[in-house]
């Protein structure tokens, strides 16, 4: 039996569960909101031995020992479930609850952790940007200049830098307002009136020519260009999408030797799956960005005609084996 675990709203799962089913796959799906309120119950028990039951109205009361294989698609966003505390706790109760809501998921995970994993738990929950920047250049890829400061005395006040988050952006609401924490253009310029701020971000902007997403599947690589630069909108970060004026995005081959080099470096940080971000810059060269384990791939799939569902569907099918 395969074990899925996701959150709500994914569509890459659905589409997997739908060609799943076509496979004649048994498969379960949990939600990580799920654990929490109450659409799926949830019994561990240490003695004799310990034992880890769920049980919701879609698949009924399953022993998690009959598992096989897990696909760690997207859980564990404590994000989503603190907002239904707005307005009634205050912040150290939060992290209370947040160190409660990781341990139980630990516990859970712990339980699973001698299964055959699509995307290992650990691996994913231990990734940073920062040892992911530094694994690239390990092993031959470019990278931008990055520097996390303070203060702009390390910055040359003459350049622009693109900032982001050190660890993973969000969205926050405050009040009635909604921020979402995205790739911006900075000019030190305009900061150097600050002694110092909180520790940030910063990379060298690349002169693009266009950007790469990159699905990453069990070793094969399929690219996709986004010609996001046309667009002042888009430019500096395509996900700030223009919706009446998209992108436009290809199928793409890479160079041999960077497609080798994606391959060993998803090896090395331990990902069977994963959505890279690389920049073609008009010097030519491609600098790598990021890699995101979680990332969702039907924005690849569906302009490049990549069957990814199908694909991740008989991956599992495989290791249901």
């Amino acid at each position: 039996m395969i074990l899925i675990l996701s959150t709500p709203n994914d569509d890459d799962t659905n589409i997997v569960m739908e060609h799943l089913t076509m496979l004649g796959e048994k498969f379960i799906r949990i939600n990580d909101l799920d654990l929490f309120n109450g659409n799926t119950k949830m019994y561990y028990e240490l003695s004799p031995e310990p034992k880890l039951f769920v049980e919701n109205i879609f698949f009924g009361r399953i022993n998690l020992s009959d598992i096989q294989c897990v696909w760690y698609r997207k859980f564990g966003f404590f994000d989503k479930f603190k907002k239904k505390f707005r307005g009634e706790t205050n912040v150290e109760m939060l992290e209370y609850l947040k160190l409660e809501y990781t341990t139980t998921l630990d516990l859970f995970f712990d339980f699973l952790k001698d299964k055959k994993w699509l995307n290992n738990y650990l691996k994913v929950k231990n990734l940073s940007k920062i040892s992911t920047l530094i694994a690239s250049q390990k092993i031959g890829l470019k990278i931008p200049q990055t520097h996390i400061t303070n203060h702009t005395d390390s910055l040359n006040l003459n350049e622009s830098y693109i900032t982001k988050s050190i660890k993973d952006g969000t969205v926050i609401d405050v009040g009635e307002k909604t921020f979402f924490f995205l790739t911006k253009e900075v000019n030190p310029k305009t900061m150097a009136r600050y002694d110092h701020f909180f520790p940030s971000l910063f990379q060298e902007k690349i002169n693009k020519e266009y950007e790469l997403r990159i699905f990453h599947l069990n070793g094969k690589n399929y690219p996709m260009a986004i010609f996001s630069q046309r667009d002042r909108q888009t430019g500096v970060d395509y996900r700030h999408y223009n919706y009446s004026k998209p992108n436009r995005m290809i199928p793409y081959t890479l160079p041999e030797e960077i497609d080798e080099k994606i391959c060993r470096l998803m090896k090395d940080l331990g990902l069977d799956t994963g959505s890279l971000d690389i920049i073609k810059g008009t010097d030519g060269e491609y600098y790598f960005l990021e890699v995101n384990p979680s990332g969702q791939f039907r924005m690849t799939a569906l302009p490049c005609n990549y069957n990814l569902h199908y694909e991740v569907a008989c991956t599992l099918k495989k290791m249901n084996t």
